[in-house]
């Protein structure tokens, strides 16, 4: 089965729907994991829509999640242990009407669980860590619409909000052994803060993209 002509296949089909903002579409999980496998694009969905995100990102976007990947690769150091993924690595909330996110990157523990549509067509269900890196664009749906969904899922104990247009990092902890979260803001260059043990600072982060 294929998707009909009411989903664009390729980036410049959609900007011209959207304007670079993300462009929402009824439709049903089905439809999500062909479009997910034939557009060129990010799409994510929930609450029954699909939902399609430009794959263009700005040069300090692109660069602060490169980063950030590279920080979780040194931290996760064992591949058998903790695998960590880009933003084409889809997550499952089933918690959150079933809604699949595709976040700028995460860590899984392993062996992780997985959502399985179809063989060869998965999503992660046990992410330990994740990060999406804020944008004009993104900003309104990474906080409101999908935060409240990643706060719901068992196995997460920290999510990192990285601002891509100044220095400020959001952190937030999961309270141990409890559905609470703990949330601190992290602005100053040499704020630290710790990641599954590993300190990190907000200089750190930022290397390459602002002078602080």
């Amino acid at each position: 089965m294929s998707t009909t002509v009411k989903f664009p296949r390729t980036n410049q089909e959609l900007a011209n729907l959207g304007g670079g903002q993300p462009v929402r579409f009824p439709g049903t999980e089905e439809e999500y994991w062909i479009l997910l496998e034939e557009a060129d694009y990010r799409v994510d969905f929930y609450n029954q829509e699909i939902i399609a995100c430009m794959s263009y990102e700005s040069d300090e976007h692109s660069a602060i999640t490169s980063r950030i990947n590279f920080l979780l690769q040194t931290i996760f150091q064992d591949a058998n242990k903790v695998r960590v993924h880009n933003s084409n690595r889809p997550i499952c909330i089933p918690f959150c009407n079933n809604a699949v996110f595709n976040p700028d990157g995460s860590a899984v523990l392993l062996p992780g669980k997985k959502y399985e549509y179809r063989p060869g067509m998965t999503a992660e269900l046990t992410p330990l860590v994740l990060f999406e890196v804020l944008s004009g664009t993104t900003r309104v749906r990474d906080w409101g619409e999908k935060l409240p969904c990643y706060k719901q899922i068992p196995s997460l104990q920290q999510i990192l909000y990285v601002d891509s247009e100044r220095p400020r990092i959001a952190v937030m902890e999961r309270l141990e052994g409890q559905d609470k979260w703990l949330e601190i803001a992290y602005e100053k260059p040499e704020d630290g803060f710790s990641v599954q043990g590993r300190q990190l600072s907000v200089q750190e982060v930022y290397k390459g993209t602002f002078a602080l």
